[in-house]
């Protein structure tokens, strides 16, 4: 399948001697929404569920003491001085600084409040918040996009243990109500819920499977410059298929106990810090109130620049925007994750013998170290 041309693509690679590693995957392959989509998006009901975006919690803007950085930014003070430092060069305003710039910006991605009202709070002129937004966005997407990146080193991925001995993430794709209508975006997370892959922008009607062979990381994988052989992903929902690094569980029950029920019991666990990553970015307000953004482009890189800031709290031990741990039934009724599936399209994959071989080995390597524990 070839994908259409890219309205928006980003990809950064790091390379070790022995593989190429991705960094950033930012695509925006689908074309812009047909005038239907846009009808469709003036007649939704108001009372309709994917449209009601429950009101952000009041945040003292701008924040008067350090306490309230979380609320106002969705970082912490240490974090917001950390950035500020970072970026001052790069953040540049006629006659505004560069905190001031950092903390509206920052603000309309924690709030998603309108930029006249932020315009109004921070007592700034009214293209000074919009100016603020577009200049973080342009920064970070074209300066920091390592980012959003699988490391060189697999063991630098996280402290937090693997469920699945391997595996390099949790393959995912997320649904936000975007301007004229769904936006899909796919992301691999690793075992502490840091982004590692995100491509976004594809339309919200295409199947995971159908988002997945549009990606750069399906080209990257198949072609062997990401994983290395012994490595491989876990599909999360039941839009994908079985290949020899995309593991998804068995089907059907499995007696409990048995390898296989062991083995799809890790592979839930894996799948849960991709949830959680969701459910931290849809805590940003902007990407809450998605569908007012101002285009479709400007709602990809919205999602980019959380994603980015998302991984930077996290190395930073900073948890001010990191969703709580929640369980499975949180998870099952997150709306941004019913996966879109099409059974014939999975169906169309050989059965590959490697896939099998490998799903069967590792059942059995975990019940084996359940039953010596």
């Amino acid at each position: 399948m070839t994908p259409p041309p890219p309205l928006l693509l980003l990809t950064h690679h790091l390379t070790t001697a022995t593989a190429a590693v991705s960094a950033l995957i930012l695509d925006l392959l689908d074309p812009a929404p047909t005038s239907h989509a846009r009808k469709r998006k003036r007649s939704d009901h108001p009372d309709d569920p994917a449209l009601v975006v429950p009101p952000p919690p009041p945040a003292p803007l701008p924040p008067t003491s350090p306490d309230h950085y979380p609320l106002a930014f969705r970082v912490s003070a240490p974090t917001f001085h950390y950035l500020s430092g970072l970026l001052d060069p790069l953040l540049s305003h006629p006659f505004l600084p560069s905190p001031t710039l950092l903390a509206l910006a920052l603000a309309r991605l924690a709030s998603g409040l309108p930029y006249p009202a932020l315009a109004e709070l921070f007592r700034v002129p009214p293209s000074a918040p919009r100016a603020a937004s577009r200049r973080l966005r342009r920064v970070l997407l074209a300066n920091f996009r390592f980012w959003l990146a699988f490391p060189s080193d697999p063991t630098t991925t996280t402290s937090s243990p693997s469920p699945l001995p391997s595996c390099r993430g949790a393959l995912a794709c997320a649904r936000f109500t975007g301007p004229g209508g769904p936006l899909a975006a796919q992301l691999v997370a690793g075992a502490s819920s840091r982004i590692l892959s995100l491509a976004a922008g594809f339309r919200g009607d295409r199947t995971d499977l159908e988002v997945l062979r549009l990606s750069s990381l399906y080209h990257e994988v198949e072609q062997g410059k990401l994983l290395d052989p012994a490595q491989y992903l876990a599909g999360d929902g039941n839009g994908y298929p079985l290949l020899p690094w995309l593991m998804v569980p068995f089907q059907g029950p499995a007696v409990p106990g048995s390898p296989e029920a062991e083995f799809n019991a890790a592979h839930k666990a894996m799948c849960r810090p991709a949830r959680r990553a969701v459910r931290s970015l849809m805590g940003w307000g902007a990407i809450a109130r998605l569908h007012e953004e101002e285009s479709p482009r400007a709602a990809v890189t919205c999602i980019g620049t959380c994603a980015m800031l998302h991984n930077v709290l996290l190395a930073r031990e900073d948890y001010s925007a990191l969703a709580p741990q929640e369980g499975e039934e949180a998870d099952i009724h997150l709306e941004a994750m019913q996966s879109r599936r099409d059974a014939a399209r999975v169906e169309e994959f050989k059965v590959d013998e490697r896939a099998v071989a490998l799903r069967s080995a590792l059942a059995a390597t975990m019940s084996d170290c359940r039953t010596h524990i």
